[in-house]
């Protein structure tokens, strides 16, 4: 099993005859992951989690989909295709995909395969933009702690959560305080918008307890590797 950041939320979860794809919008290198099958994840419609023609381009291979539905038509392989609402379940063979919501729009997913548990967060955030005010700031913060919450208990290998670099010193309450309530074995730094050079000395920055962190700072980069 290995992990490979794809670029900004993009990650490929490479197992022994799966692959997982979360929100990759950029262009794969196809012939390492063909052989496989594919379960292509997007977790809302926004361009920098969602590709269309990447999705259709994968439709070529054996690739199951599992889309927010707030991804509109035309969508690839519609009858390989789940449209998830957040708090829903799918079992599709080995593998297992709970939703659940956002700070912003579409789904996050929980997802079990093979003795692995994955939580990819899409755009669920601790969102503080400089431009809000104070009620505005008290709600997305309410709220981001909320649906932690309705997460609390469910065990958690890797966890891809935002670090974004245009919330500056704020783009770390995110994933301090998953850290914090979740306990995540692993947290990876994703949403970056390829300035990587926020995430330097991220660790040092960080306040994650038990949790360990994954540096995710080259596009296309492999980040993590065990054996199967």
């Amino acid at each position: 099993m290995y992990i490979q950041h794809i670029g900004h939320s993009g990650f490929l979860v490479s197992h022994k005859k799966f692959v997982l794809l979360f929100d990759c919008i950029d262009s794969l290198d196809l012939s390492a992951i063909q052989d496989k099958e594919i379960i292509f994840f997007a977790s809302h419609q926004h361009k920098d989690h969602y590709n269309k023609d990447l999705a259709e381009e994968l439709s070529a291979f054996h690739t199951t989909y599992i889309l927010s539905n707030d991804i509109e038509a035309p969508i690839p392989q519609q009858d390989l295709t789940c449209l998830m609402a957040p708090y829903q379940e799918v079992t599709l063979g080995p593998l297992h995909v709970r939703t659940f919501s956002s700070t912003d729009r579409g789904v996050s997913f929980y997802v079990e395969l093979q003795g692995k548990r994955y939580f990819h967060s899409g755009d669920l955030n601790w969102w503080h933009w400089s431009r809000m005010n104070d009620t505005e700031l008290a709600k997305e913060e309410a709220d981001f702690k909320a649906e932690i919450e309705k997460i609390k208990g469910l065990p958690i290998d890797f966890a891809f959560v935002p670090v974004d670099p245009r919330l500056k010193e704020h783009g770390l309450l995110a994933a301090n305080h998953f850290a914090k309530i979740l306990g995540p074995t692993y947290l990876i730094p994703m949403h970056s918008f390829g300035e990587y050079e926020y995430y330097e000395n991220l660790e040092s920055r960080l306040d994650l307890g038990r949790t360990k962190l994954i540096p995710a700072t080259i596009s296309g980069q492999k980040i993590w590797e065990e054996q199967d």
